[in-house]
């Protein structure tokens, strides 16, 4: 998880009102901080009684009660606390944290490890964590050490009371793979409660949407084209649309550092310690809910393009899978990818 970035309680509101529209129905915009990155939210209001300072205060505040779960930059988090935790007791986690912690081992164990929650140790080596960024290969010696201490069999959880405890000692948590794709499935179910029916929400790329936009028509969104390891284009490769489904993008192409000339990207192989090195450069995944997007999206970038293809076809996961080759972009998708296309 990036540094985190405090969130402005008073969001920048914005009220679109669609004109001309019998339905006299609005297109509300949120936008903030959270988890290192931006956030956004839109909202289709057909009812006045609906309030937008409200609604935007708790969007606020429970971003800032998952940061305080999830994010290991801040000391007092409650990841922060089982890492720093010694020793293989119990430690007892809100019902909230043990949800995300179970729907990664589940992810890890489909994935057979190439997604890990205990991948933590390996990520601050490689100067990708909570601590300043190193930009030099770790010796293979430092990286078998922590190896010894990655593994989500590792882990013991249970449910009640809710709790986990390790049974390696050195383990620690890591879940910025998954729990900013949980905050958009956070603050989906959030807009439900305030009777909101057609929404989308985004946060670092992150997105989930709900119902129709304002003038009846899908939610579509663009994937870009990766042009090289230091960017993208304006274009796109894809337009997708979403209806009560969710979509998240896992890339090489963002994060990363150059050393000796060559490209090391934050997504590491947690069965390896190296970050990944196949033609595999990003893949889109879209579930119904962004916490499964978030997760699978980044098990399969590290699977490669024909473990991850073969693991979305034998799951039935919607995947775009894109490849850099000698002839230029190579195209991947799963069967359940294609009923998703806005032009098909």
């Amino acid at each position: 998880m990036n540094p985190a970035i405090n969130i402005r309680l008073a969001a920048i509101l914005t009220i679109a009102i669609v004109a001309g529209c019998s339905s006299k129905l609005e297109m509300l915009e949120l936008n903030g901080y959270t988890m290192g990155t931006s956030y956004s939210v839109k909202a289709v209001r057909s009812d006045p009684s609906v309030s937008l300072e409200p609604l935007s205060n708790r969007i606020a505040v429970r971003l800032e009660e998952l940061e305080n779960l999830f994010s290991t930059y801040r000391e007092t988090s409650e990841i922060s606390q089982f890492n720093a935790h010694v020793g293989n007791g119990w430690f007892e986690i809100p019902p909230v944290f043990l949800t995300v912690l179970m729907r990664g081992i589940d992810v890890s164990e489909l994935s057979g490890g190439a997604f890990d929650i205990t991948v933590g140790p390996l990520v601050e080596l490689w100067g990708f964590g909570a601590s300043n960024s190193i930009n030099v290969v770790p010796a293979q010696a430092e990286i078998d050490s922590m190896l010894e201490i990655t593994g989500f069999n590792y882990l013991e959880v249970q449910s009640s009371p809710p709790a986990v405890r390790r049974t390696q000692p050195g383990v620690k948590l890591d879940l910025s793979s998954i729990a900013k794709g949980f905050a958009v499935d956070e603050i989906s179910a959030l807009l439900d409660s305030f009777r909101l029916t057609s929404y989308m929400v985004e946060i670092g790329g992150e997105v989930r949407a709900r119902g129709m936009r304002t003038d009846g028509s899908n939610w579509l969104i663009g994937i870009e084209i990766p042009t090289s390891k230091n960017g993208v284009t304006d274009s796109v490769q894809d337009v997708v649309y979403l209806r009560d489904t969710a979509i998240a993008t896992s890339g090489d192409y963002r994060n990363y550092f150059e050393y000796e000339g060559n490209h090391y990207s934050h997504t590491l192989d947690p069965r390896t310690g190296w970050p990944v090195s196949h033609a595999l450069t990003s893949v889109s995944v879209i579930e119904q809910s962004a916490m499964d997007s978030d997760a699978l999206a980044t098990a399969l970038m590290v699977l490669g393009p024909e473990l991850g293809l073969q693991l979305a076809i034998r799951e039935n996961i919607a995947a775009l899978l894109l490849l850099r080759t000698d002839g230029g972009l190579k195209i991947l998708q799963s069967p359940a990818y294609k009923t998703y296309l806005a032009n098909r």
